[in-house]
């Protein structure tokens, strides 16, 4: 198995993505971050945060810390908002009170995502920088961020690891893609066959290259003193979806 992962591991290639650009025409932000949503959706993206969410809400449930107040999520670099909706409409259907919020560096990505969420007064968007995140020390229950880090430069991406342990109070979730050659053959096809935004068609298969590898991404949490099965989680998923998991101890 280690062979064949090696095998359908390529170098890391750091291009550019589209969406990265604010300059490209606004109908093009909106077709491609409905793609996307729609790609997380069916391909498991909003599935791997969901789980992990559902457990967090439903513990919150038996916890005396939480009686009289909601949970906090932070979402890391938001895009079009659909975790914060999603994590919402969970909570409803468990009946616990939560305030969410999704920080965002793009102007247009945050103004797509407000059109989505629209006037839902418990979730609230903000722009901020993943690497200097607005909000105090344990600020915040829960800090996630999904598809993001393959944006990021390897040391980018511990800066903002370290400044999502430093905001959570309890934990913090990060997911993104596992970089493989299959991944960017299946991407490739599946954007042509469903006729995607030419976005999406460029910055899919760019995503998956940029993208870490399984020993990439647990050095990550590693390299600031967090040990692998004592102090975080790695999950692998289906369609190439890696999950790094950290539950603090209550304080």
């Amino acid at each position: 198995m280690r062979r064949l992962l090696n095998w359908d591991t390529p170098p890391r290639i750091d291009e550019e993505e589209l969406i990265d650009d604010e300059n490209q025409p606004y109908s093009d932000f909106q077709a491609s971050m409905t793609d996307v949503q729609h790609a997380n959706r069916f391909l498991g993206g909003t599935s791997v945060v969901m789980r992990q969410a559902a457990i967090w809400l439903r513990a919150a449930k038996l916890d005396p810390a939480f009686e009289g107040r909601p949970v906090t999520f932070l979402d890391v670099a938001t895009g079009s908002g659909d975790l914060p909706k999603a994590i919402l409409a969970l909570a409803k259907r468990e009946q616990i009170p939560v305030n969410i919020i999704g920080l965002d560096y793009s102007t247009p990505i945050l103004r797509f995502a407000r059109e989505e969420i629209g006037a839902e007064s418990r979730i609230r968007l903000v722009r901020g920088d993943a690497f200097r995140l607005p909000f105090a020390d344990c600020s915040v229950d829960y800090v996630l961020c999904s598809l993001a880090f393959h944006h990021f430069g390897y040391e980018q991406s511990i800066v903002a690891l370290k400044e999502m342990e430093r905001a959570a109070r309890r934990g913090w979730l990060v997911n993104d893609l596992r970089r493989a050659w299959s991944a960017w053959r299946l991407f490739r096809a599946v954007s042509a066959l469903a006729r995607m935004n030419r976005l999406t068609r460029h910055d899919g298969p760019a995503s998956v290259l940029r993208a870490y590898s399984v020993p990439e991404y647990r050095s990550m949490p590693e390299s600031f003193g967090l040990r692998l099965g004592q102090e975080f989680k790695l999950r692998r998923s289906l369609f190439y979806r890696v999950a790094l998991i950290r539950e603090k101890p209550a304080s």
